[in-house]
């Protein structure tokens, strides 16, 4: 009896240091708002950008983001940032395996592989998607507090960790996608490779 009401003495005493740390935490400003973001990468100029509805926007919770389309010769590869200053209930990054799946696209292939880049090794996630005899590939991972993450399990862990002990829930998720087709892949992890050093300049460490 008495080691059960220590174990809830405990347990409360945790809980309220988990809502105090949560309610202390401030939102943390992107270094560089997303609208500068360079229009040419790696020989890729900017061909198109895209904006949600603002319904969208409000139901994300996204405070700064890009919708872009970066092309060279006949290949296109779209690119996505979206960063939130704070990420709380209602107002969090979702994976894009929850979110992509639809309108005929199903899942064929998951998988985290790493990138050789200047700033250092990257685990990047790997998702395709395919719709008839058409396949998507979709490199994704997430990026803030310091750390670039391809896990979406690891990430929330930290995300909890960092609520607690550096008072901060900022982050971001960057997604790029291309056609599956032969040379594509090549292609996306040059531009991947250029892009982190790029990223570095605008979203908080």
């Amino acid at each position: 009896m008495i080691k059960k009401a220590i174990f809830l003495a405990v347990v409360l005493v945790l809980f309220s240091f988990v809502l105090q740390a949560v309610s202390t935490i401030h939102p943390v400003p992107i270094k560089k708002d997303l609208v500068l973001f360079p229009q040419e990468i790696a020989g890729y100029k900017l061909a198109k950008e895209e904006k949600m509805p603002p319904k969208v926007e409000k139901i994300l919770g996204v405070d700064n983001y890009i919708m872009r389309d970066y092309c060279r010769n006949h290949l296109c590869i779209s690119l996505y940032v979206g960063y939130f200053e704070e990420q709380q209930e209602g107002a969090m990054i979702h994976s894009p395996k929850h979110c992509m799946p639809g309108g005929g696209w199903l899942p064929i292939s998951d998988s985290i592989i790493s990138l050789d880049t200047a700033n250092g090794k990257l685990k990047v996630n790997r998702f395709v998607l395919q719709k008839g005899d058409e396949k998507l590939l979709v490199y994704y991972w997430y990026q803030g507090r310091g750390r670039k993450i391809a896990s979406e399990y690891e990430d929330r862990l930290y995300l909890l960790f960092d609520r607690l002990f550096k008072r901060r829930s900022d982050g971001a998720l960057v997604r790029l996608m291309v056609p599956l087709k032969k040379g594509n892949e090549k292609e996306l992890q040059e531009f991947t490779r250029a892009l982190v050093p790029v990223l570095d300049q605008f979203l908080p460490s």
